[in-house]
Formats: structure tokens, C-alpha cells, sequence
């Protein structure tokens, strides 16, 4: 299968974009991105074969809560749409979030995401991606906390280092 990445195009594409979100995320509208959110996002779509099979965005030294953390790669979302989930294009989609991040010289990778959505968490998990807190106030209709998690980038030289 021949994976490729495309930055969006906005605004021409803002409404796809939009219509892409409703499709993963739909059944909790309260987490969908208003247009003013992808308009300030770095956002890429995922091809498969030549279909478009989902979607990402970043914010740059930045962490989850918006404050800025320079070298901080966010990412504000991960999406494959429906028809196309259960196929490994997540992972496909996760391995070159984190291949972006290191091209791009960022030291930390930071991404939250409901605590029942325990796929996202595991497929985080097994990329290496580290548990870091729970926020409880992030996430309202439903109240549920977020799990924040992250990656770090700089290699671990060990303690003799």
C-alpha cells in the first residue's frame, strides 16, 4: 500500500477538513476543531493508494493546553475515517507524525486524548509515547478526563553520558 502526506490547503480545503472531522470525531461534536482551530493549525491529509483516508494537525512549541513550550510538537489530532480504521493506517499515520517531528528538529511530542479511548492510548503506547498526566477539566460534554501523554525525541544516553 503506497502511503503518502499532504499539507491542507486553506482555506479551499477548510471545508473538507471540516467534513473529515464530523466523520471520526462525530460522536462527541463538543471536541470537533471550528474553522478559526484548523485555520491555526498545521493540518495533512493521509493517502492511501491515492484515497484520502484521514487526517492530522499540529501546533508547533506548543503543549496541549496551548502554552508554549518551545521544541514541542503537539499533536491536536489523529484521524482515520471509519471505513478505513482497523487496517493499521493509524499506525502508519502515528510512525510519520514521529518522523515529521524528528525532521523538523522537535524534542517532544505531546498529545492528549479522552480516558476511554483506550486504541489511542495503546496505539500511542506502542510507539513509545509515555504517560504523563491526567487532566481532568479538558474534555465537557461528556466530562471525561484527558490522558496526556508524550514522546521524547533527544536520544537517552544513559547516566554515564
Amino acid at each position: 500500500m503506497n502511503i503518502e502526506f499532504r499539507r491542507s490547503i486553506l482555506p479551499i480545503e477548510l471545508d473538507d477538513l471540516l467534513d473529515c472531522d464530523r466523520r471520526i470525531f462525530g460522536a462527541f461534536p463538543d471536541d470537533l476543531f471550528e474553522p478559526d482551530a484548523w485555520n491555526n493549525l498545521e493540518s495533512y491529509w493521509m493517502f492511501a493508494d491515492g484515497v484520502r483516508v484521514g487526517c492530522c494537525a499540529f501546533e508547533q512549541n506548543c503543549d496541549y493546553d496551548e502554552r508554549p513550550r518551545p521544541g514541542y510538537l503537539y499533536i491536536a489530532s489523529t484521524g482515520i475515517l471509519p471505513e478505513f480504521q482497523g487496517k493499521g493506517l493509524g499506525r502508519r499515520q502515528k510512525e510519520w507524525q514521529i518522523k515529521y517531528a524528528r525532521d523538523h528538529g522537535f524534542s517532544v511530542m505531546v498529545t492528549n486524548m479522552r480516558q476511554s479511548n483506550v486504541k489511542m492510548k495503546g496505539l500511542n503506547e506502542s510507539v513509545g509515547f509515555r504517560f504523563r498526566c491526567f487532566d481532568p477539566d479538558y474534555y465537557e460534554t461528556p466530562d471525561e478526563a484527558a490522558i496526556v501523554m508524550e514522546l521524547s525525541l533527544v536520544p537517552d544516553n544513559g547516566p554515564d553520558h
